[in-house]
């Protein structure tokens, strides 16, 4: 009798065991399920990538972060129609009728270049390298495009640009407001401290510091970037200052990110 006892409760223990495992492995599959089904999704990003080398003539290289999952998104598809108007259009405010296509726009970039190098003699060259990342919680992604190119002359150009869009809308991030207002002078004295602390300025004092024309919002602050030319000489390159969340809330300027 004792004997059958111990190998009921054997048994009993091993279903036991056996439906704790069951059960939990349901637990998590129910969990993964649920987490999955509320995940949040993101701009998937690719790179299209266009190359031309005409030796002697002109040469062009593109890298663009195009979206690929803007078909059932309304917001992914306003991103990327904004982001290509910001990358190969001046002014988008004449851009209302623009057909997204790389190709062709790549095509006459290279054209352009190859007018150049017939106009003006040397070989020309254009170049385009465009990067992505998202920061705050993936709430924000942000397009970095360097772009460097050569018409003639002692030395080419270069220039580095930032874009920032939330993704719950779909607007872009407009940072000139850090620069105006009732804080836009403790704004500028707390750059331009952070410009002096380590460059060689052209301009030699903070009223001449100049409205900066890109920016990116980083997982602690603003990164703020002068152009060559814009506040040092051209050997000093392209300039960036970033400032915290804490330093831009003390000067008073609200964080229109939060």
């Amino acid at each position: 009798m004792i004997y059958y006892r111990y190998l009921y409760t054997n048994l009993i223990v091993k279903d036991m065991k056996s439906f704790r495992i069951f059960a939990f492995a349901m637990v998590l599959l129910l969990a993964l399920a649920c987490n999955n089904s509320g995940k949040v999704v993101l701009p998937q990003l690719e790179p299209f990538v266009y190359e031309t080398d005409e030796e002697g003539s002109h040469s062009v290289r593109i890298s663009y972060q195009r979206i690929v999952n803007t078909e059932d998104n309304d917001i992914f598809a306003k991103i990327e129609r904004q982001n290509y108007i910001n990358s190969f259009f001046n002014d988008s405010e004449e851009c209302d009728d623009v057909v997204i296509d790389l190709e062709a726009t790549a095509k006459s970039i290279a054209d352009e270049y190859a007018s150049y190098a017939y106009e003006y003699g040397p070989v020309c060259w254009y170049s385009m390298d465009q990067t992505s990342f998202f920061v705050r919680d993936n709430t924000v992604l942000c397009y970095e495009t360097l772009i460097e190119s050569y018409t003639g002359g002692a030395h080419g150009g270069s220039s580095l640009w930032y874009e920032c869009f939330d993704l719950a809308t779909g607007a872009i991030y407009d940072f000139s407001y850090l620069y105006d207002g009732e804080w836009g002078s403790a704004m500028k004295e707390l750059v331009y401290a952070k410009l002096i602390a380590d460059k060689v300025l052209l301009i030699e004092s903070v009223e001449e510091l100049p409205p900066f024309r890109s920016a990116a919002l980083t997982e602690s602050g603003v990164v703020i970037i002068y152009q060559p030319y814009e506040v040092a000489c051209f050997a000093a390159g392209i300039i960036s200052v970033e400032v915290t969340d804490e330093e831009i809330v003390e000067t008073g300027a609200p964080l229109l990110w939060e």
